[in-house]
């Protein structure tokens, strides 16, 4: 039989709020004495604070949401994890939810997390909503918990935001190939989500701009973020004459190495590659995958610091932070230099 507090208070001989203030540590006159006589008795008979009945009077439930697009991404997941040792670390528990980057998941998901009455929220937004942006503003702004919007944001959009500078990501990418020789360079980008179509694929074309390399139509070819397009978009680039991948995430990077090994290409013999997260180096045993690395850690503490802020103190300005990536080199460029 499950034991309540009230249990615990017939049996200290104490009244319930006097045990109710003990077991949340809340200030209170009962000697320490009977508090350890109370802490003594919840330890005998297991007791655990029944979540749903404290949040009635507290009007919290200390639970925060977090909507991804792809769980199955290792960067969403890695953030994931980060998150939820953050929530955990300070009494919260962590609803993870995905949308399978899908702007109606993403919809059903936010008013998911609502039904369960969470405190705030984490929102990482499908590709898809980018055909939506107005729609999704306006939900948004009408929410009445705080949230925070995650790695994909809406730039017109006046919200609390925790991001990465993609565009100088991918400028140092970019340049990191053309240092090393390499004029004529592929990219794999989505060009449908603001990561791409902004700011990954801004980089891009800013370093190639900027050193005199040309950029054909040809050389830029679509992904979504997946190991399949990754695949097909190597296909594509193969029938071209570049000498040097672009990627704009891991996924696709591990789509192309498929593609190049079934071609029985080498790497970076005969291509080199640039990838983007820098997730997937602890799962390649046999490469060591130059990469732009975004600091997940970094991402789940700022993340979880801006939203924790906001809980119970509406009056906080919003906060827009952006980090910065930084390039991680290793052995998938080769120098064409003499």
């Amino acid at each position: 039989m499950k034991v309540t507090i009230k249990d615990i208070a017939r049996e200290a001989n104490l009244s319930l709020s006097a045990v109710s203030r003990v077991l949340n540590n809340k200030p209170c006159r009962v000697s320490e004495e009977k508090k350890e006589l109370i802490r003594s008795i919840a330890k005998k008979y297991n007791y655990t604070a029944n979540q749903i009945a404290r949040s009635l009077v507290t009007k919290k439930t200390n639970t925060f949401g977090l909507i991804l697009p792809d769980i199955e991404n290792i960067f969403f997941s890695s953030f994931a994890k980060r998150l939820e040792a953050n929530c955990r670390q300070h009494g919260y528990a962590l609803i993870i939810t995905n949308t399978d980057d899908k702007y109606a998941e993403d919809l059903e998901m936010i008013d998911l997390l609502l039904a369960r009455d969470v405190d705030g929220l984490f929102l990482i937004v499908s590709t898809e909503s980018y055909q939506y942006v107005e729609p999704m503003m306006e939900r948004l702004s009408k929410l009445s918990i705080p949230y925070v919007m995650v790695d994909r944001v809406y730039p017109e959009f006046d919200c609390n935001k925790v991001f990465f500078n993609h565009e100088t990501g991918a400028y140092l990418a970019v340049r990191h190939l053309i240092e090393h020789g390499h004029q004529r360079i592929g990219c794999i980008a989505n060009k449908l989500s603001s990561q791409s179509r902004d700011y990954r694929l801004d980089g891009y074309m800013k370093a190639m701009q900027e050193y005199g390399c040309e950029i054909r139509d040809e050389y830029i070819v679509e992904g979504d973020y997946r190991i399949h397009s990754g695949y097909h978009a190597a296909e594509q680039l193969l029938a071209t004459d570049i000498s040097a991948f672009f990627v704009c995430n891991d996924m696709m990077t591990l789509g192309v190495f498929r593609k190049l090994y079934e071609g029985g290409y080498s790497i970076p013999e005969d291509y080199s590659i640039v990838s983007y997260d820098n997730t997937i180096a602890p799962f390649l045993s046999d490469i060591k995958l130059t990469s732009i690395e975004q600091n997940i850690t970094e991402l789940g503490n700022t993340a979880f610091e801006v939203l924790f802020a906001q809980v119970g103190n509406e009056e906080l300005p919003v906060k827009e932070i952006c980090l910065l990536p930084k390039l991680i080199e290793n052995e998938t460029v080769q120098s064409l230099k003499a």
